[in-house]
């Protein structure tokens, strides 16, 4: 693939003979026609192929919420499901063709905000709360600092999180629950951001929870 910008035949989008071009972010390329594949492909690549397919159809779900805790990304030259795809592939654990996710290593933000502090999770039926220490710094966290947790139920493979903004004060959230999903294994996380969005903290693993 040649990068190319303006030069005598000027800047095109699609098939001229044997040559694609094409633009993504205002950079233009020329790339020749893809050939269809003869060799079969090693375990290697199948391993690499399936790591993806299991960590991208777990992060699909969260693009909204990428936008927010990876939101000081550089997506010049990457787009930003790719940047945290990148980020969260070392969470895929396993041997070929047995791979699984280690929730604990799932990453949904990245920054250096303060972290929530000591976060814990309580489960009655129907509700997970999720508390921490509403204790701030005068360099690092604010009272009004937006906290984003969220919580995965791995049988019915669905998230939720609150529908209300919560702020570093308020010391707790409340995750309502669908009834269906008593019994079932959840994974918990929470990071938070400042009020304007522009600083935000690393993720906070809270644990494996059996729902009631």
């Amino acid at each position: 693939m040649a990068k190319f910008v303006n030069g005598a035949i000027g800047t095109f989008s699609g098939k001229v003979g044997s040559v694609i071009g094409s633009s993504w972010r205002s950079i233009h390329y020329m790339r020749g026609l893809s050939k269809k594949r003869t060799k079969p492909y090693t375990e290697s690549q199948l391993a690499q192929q399936q790591r993806f397919g299991l960590m991208g159809r777990f992060l699909l779900p969260l693009r909204g919420l990428m936008q927010i805790g990876f939101a000081n990304l550089d997506t010049s030259r990457a787009t930003l499901f790719n940047l945290v795809m990148a980020r969260n592939l070392p969470a895929v654990a396993g041997e070929y063709p047995d791979f699984t996710i280690d929730y604990s290593k799932v990453r949904l933000s990245n920054g250096s905000l303060l972290q929530p502090r000591n976060p814990v999770v309580n489960i009655t039926p129907g509700i997970a709360t999720v508390s921490w220490n509403p204790a701030t710094n005068r360099f690092n966290g604010h009272a009004d600092d937006e906290m984003y947790p969220l919580l995965y139920d791995r049988e019915l493979n669905l998230f939720y999180t609150s529908d209300d903004i919560v702020r570093r004060s308020d010391g707790q959230v409340e995750i309502p629950l669908d009834a269906d999903t008593a019994g079932h294994t959840a994974d918990v996380w929470l990071f938070t951001t400042s009020r304007d969005g522009l600083l935000i903290s690393e993720t906070i693993y809270v644990g494996a929870h059996t729902l009631e």
